[in-house]
């Protein structure tokens, strides 16, 4: 059976594949056509076209991931729309059109499960629309049957510039100009799925000539980048983070990124490699921007190490956009109920959220749903951020040892860092988002 493989773009439509099939109703409209036509046409054409029409309504919902899941007897499809899972499809399970054994070759499986766990990931490309989907899968065994989560990578979606993360003005010049120091290490901090790799990415493109040599060590290599050297973490052949770091400084690099610190040994090469003339690009996991440097000393990296090497370090998450077909206006909250929400926080950072709140002039908006927006009241996602940048008064503290929250006071205070918080609320100012959004994203902060 041939027209099990893999397709990659540019490649000519495999035996027995047909042209994908376009619908304009829902997923759940396109899979009772699909099934109607069962009898009619072999079941892996109908898989074949279930495949396809589940991409297509997952880049046109912009979905970041799909998950196929066994419910009882139900086949169950939730896309990941601007962060929040949504329910798609629900049906009796069809024996028939055997989907997840289609995906599972296309992401370079075996058709059937192995019998004994082990873990699979792959991916593979598709054409849709005229550009290039990249589709990453992971399939893990459930009691009720194999589940199978695609990631949905879509240049078009990414927004690559610097200037389409969400970064505001004052914030973007500074980016701009810390990304040009000749060394030192710049961290970048979020949950998972805050978008750090696609601000890294922003960050390379935007430094990116022909002059500098750029290398990057990735798990996994989420996007191919023009003009820059990206190399595949592989821990089974050797190729692991600290390994990968030392072989790149033998490879005259001027601007090195690398996916994640995670250990003391990546982070002491690191640090050191942005001591002796590299610019170093990071991620590492952690609440906010001054926790990295507790994070760091948790790892056993020496606190000269950090002060010395450190740029600064930037924390962000990602924010729905307000629907702009149903938002709708909104009065700033009263200040009694501004009073009950900063009374726990830290009271020199509790006095400029609540001035921001306040500040006459907001254009605060509310969400209320349509079918534009499939009745969320959102829309798209932009960032908020927290920068902080490295000056002698939080060095000081560094090289005292001192607690992450002394750090981030003084951050504020000399470095003027806005939290997320603060960011967050000028969005909602500006009626972006809604406060109701902000405080939902930034609420173990608060």
């Amino acid at each position: 059976m041939a027209f099990w493989g893999n397709k990659m773009e540019g490649e000519s439509p495999l035996p027995g594949e047909q042209a994908p099939i376009h619908l304009d109703g829902t997923l759940e409209e396109g899979y009772s056509e699909i099934v109607k036509s069962k009898g009619r046409a072999p079941g892996i054409d109908l898989a074949i076209k279930l495949s396809d029409l589940l991409l297509e309504h997952a880049v046109r919902e912009r979905a970041s991931d799909v998950h196929i899941e066994c419910q009882g007897a139900n086949l169950r499809v939730r896309f990941r729309v601007d962060g929040i899972l949504q329910d798609m499809l629900s049906s009796p399970k069809n024996a028939d059109i055997p989907l997840t054994q289609r995906i599972r070759v296309l992401a370079g499986f075996d058709p059937e499960p192995p019998a004994s766990f082990r873990n699979e990931e792959g991916r593979f490309q598709k054409m849709l629309a005229g550009r290039a989907i990249q589709v990453r899968v992971s399939s893990f065994p459930t009691v009720n049957g194999e589940k199978l989560v695609l990631r949905v990578l879509d240049r078009q979606q990414l927004g690559l510039d610097l200037e389409q993360v969400g970064l505001d003005q004052d914030a973007m010049t500074l980016i701009k100009k810390l990304i040009r120091n000749p060394y030192g290490i710049f961290f970048i901090t979020g949950s998972t799925g805050s978008g750090k790799t696609t601000s890294l990415y922003a960050i390379l493109k935007n430094i990116n000539t022909p002059m500098i040599n750029i290398i990057t060590l990735e798990d996994p290599v989420e996007y191919r980048l023009e003009g820059i050297n990206q190399a595949q973490i592989s821990a089974k052949s050797g190729f692991t983070w600290a390994e990968g770091l030392r072989t790149i400084l033998r490879q005259d690099p001027d601007v090195i990124m690398v996916g994640e610190i995670r250990d003391f040994d990546t982070a002491e090469i690191s640090l050191r490699a942005a001591l002796t003339g590299h610019l170093l690009f990071t991620t590492i996991h952690t609440i906010n921007s001054a926790s990295i440097i507790e994070r760091l000393f948790e790892m056993g990296v020496p606190p000269f190490l950090i002060g010395s090497s450190m740029l600064g370090a930037m924390s962000q998450r990602l924010v729905r956009k307000v629907c702009p077909k149903c938002s709708q206006n909104a009065a700033p909250p009263s200040e009694p109920v501004v009073n009950e929400f900063v009374k726990n926080m830290d009271p020199d950072e509790g006095k400029i959220v609540k001035e921001l709140i306040l500040k006459p002039g907001a254009t605060y908006k509310v969400e209320k749903g349509c079918p534009e927006c499939r009745s969320t009241g959102y829309m798209g996602r932009t960032g908020i951020f927290e920068l902080m940048l490295m000056n002698e008064e939080i060095r000081k503290h560094i090289l005292d040892h001192a607690p992450t929250d002394v750090i981030k006071r003084t951050a504020i205070r000399t470095g003027k860092m806005r939290t997320l918080l603060m960011d967050g609320i000028l969005k909602a100012r500006t009626g972006v988002t809604t406060l109701a959004e902000i405080i939902r994203v930034t609420a173990t902060m608060v």
